[in-house]
């Protein structure tokens, strides 16, 4: 009965170290690497319906609130907190840099920087930032700062609607209040920013310079320019949200754990062992973060790439470390913090789907296809347009890879049809139609292009396909007829 006992013992205490919990598509997981607990997520990114979210204590950029209560607030499935932020006293303001739906609200240039794009792709690198301002198309260098409250007498500093609360204009101070890409007006007390602009506070010993450089009506704008370290600036064109801090762990599968050549001189982020929560992903794409319990920057690093990790940095730590997974109970919030990233799922939208039967030319050859009627554009089976292509200059293959929840479109080869296929559009019925949540490459690249999903069938717009594979469709008012170029 003893062996039995602690063989039993033995079993439990193995799936403890290791235990998994999978909600809409990702994972929690609690493991021990190299004797350093680490709690962690795992976000499947081929999903289309999750989008990552930055997250804004109070929804603005001077404010401070605990993790769990941010994520709640966005509905959020999971999140993890940000960058460094003024923590000890004073303002609780960003220290590192913040990008949200698309636009930078605020820079740093030291540590590193994560970035997710439009369609999921997670980069990391050594970003610095630099801006370029126009009065009336001519370049001044005005700003040094983005939505940061500066002290300095000739401190520079832009603000934007995300600020969300009256930017403070000090004695001397003169701000450019902009509306519309043009001055509103000048200020020199507490204002709001427009909605539709932004505002350059110029402190005391710079306001002269607002009389030299701007009169109500001047048209003005900025913008913000990346230079990077590692991958190119064009990776960052796509960015949608984005939080820095570090020191980066991982980058295209160098480790590059080194605080000092990022800026930063303090032991407790360089040498000490200490909380850490960080950020990274793997070669097939998904994002993992998480906390680990205490290590160096080298040891996170290690536990990173042991991971399976090909890109990683470290986020803010020590007291600011937090997590949130609810579907697991998970909800560790040190401190309030101003910032984080989050993970939503967006609601499925149910379509009504009408069936329709066309008629069709492909190069000269007259058919009936049958589609559905979705928001006055029709959507074809993807089965249906292989068949229909076969045997021509632009026939493809459809290859389904269900570890991916991914189709596969690989064109110049013949198709492989399906006993099933002559069924597959043969609906008599208005049925309900889904935003498709699989992956679609062409050739092994991933492409953007709206499916539904009917009767677990996916379906198409023809020009989508087309436009993808560089064949021509035509309509013939006449005859009410779709045509169908491959040649």
């Amino acid at each position: 009965m003893r062996r039995i006992y602690r063989i039993t013992c033995l079993v439990i205490l193995a799936i403890l170290c290791s235990i998994t919990i999978a909600y809409a598509d990702s994972s929690y997981s609690n493991e021990n690497i190299n004797g350093i607990k680490i709690n962690y997520i795992t976000i499947n990114m081929d999903n289309q319906n999750i989008k990552p979210v930055i997250l804004n204590a109070n929804n603005q950029m001077n404010s401070s609130e605990s993790l769990e209560v941010m994520a709640k607030n966005e509905g959020a499935f999971a999140a993890v907190n940000g960058t460094y932020f003024e923590a000890y006293g004073g303002t609780p303001v960003s220290w590192g840099s913040i990008i949200k739906d698309g636009k930078i609200l605020h820079i740093s240039n030291g540590g590193s920087v994560f970035g997710i794009t439009d369609d999921g792709k997670f980069l990391v690198d050594r970003l610095s930032f630099d801006f370029e301002g126009y009065v009336n198309g001519v370049y001044r260098a005005i700003p040094w700062r983005i939505n940061h409250p500066s002290i300095e007498e000739d401190a520079i500093t832009i603000f934007t609607p995300e600020y969300g609360v009256p930017v403070g204009v000090s004695m001397g101070a003169k701000a450019v209040v902009v509306s519309n890409g043009r001055v509103d007006n000048i200020s020199t007390s507490d204002f709001n920013v427009p909605a539709d602009g932004f505002a350059i506070v110029y402190n005391s010993s710079a306001a002269y310079l607002v009389d030299e450089r701007y009169k109500v009506g001047d048209e003005v704008y900025y913008k913000v320019n990346i230079r990077t370290t590692f991958t190119n600036p064009s990776d960052w064109e796509n960015v949608v949200c984005g939080l820095g801090a570090g020191p980066s762990l991982i980058i295209n599968g160098t480790v590059t754990a080194d605080g000092y050549a990022e800026g930063f001189t303090e032991a407790k982020i360089n040498t000490n062992s200490a909380g850490r929560s960080f950020i990274g992903a793997k070669e097939d794409g998904s994002i993992v973060f998480g906390n680990l319990d205490s290590a160096t920057v080298a040891d996170a690093a290690e536990a990173c790439k042991q991971m399976g990790l090909i890109n990683a940095m470290c986020l803010d730590g020590g007291g600011s470390v937090a997590l949130y997974y609810p579907s697991s109970n998970i909800s560790m919030c040190g401190r309030k913090i101003n910032n984080g990233l989050a993970f939503i799922e967006e609601k499925t939208i149910e379509k009504t789907a009408k069936p329709e039967i066309l008629s069709m030319l492909v190069n000269g050859n007259k058919i009936e296809l049958n589609a559905y009627k979705i928001e006055n554009s029709n959507y074809f089976n993807i089965r249906d347009l292989a068949r229909v292509l076969n045997n021509s200059s632009k026939e493809f293959d459809i290859v389904w890879d269900n570890e991916r929840n991914a189709i596969n479109i690989v064109t110049e080869r013949e198709y492989s049809s399906l006993e099933e296929d002559e069924t597959l559009s043969k609906g008599e019925n208005t049925k309900s139609a889904y935003l498709s949540k699989s992956a679609i490459y062409l050739d092994g690249n991933k492409i953007e292009i709206t499916a539904y999903n009917i009767d677990n069938n996916n379906y198409f717009k023809l020009r989508d396909i087309a436009e993808q594979m560089n064949f021509n469709v035509l309509l013939d008012s006449t005859n009410g007829s779709i045509i169908i170029e491959t040649n």
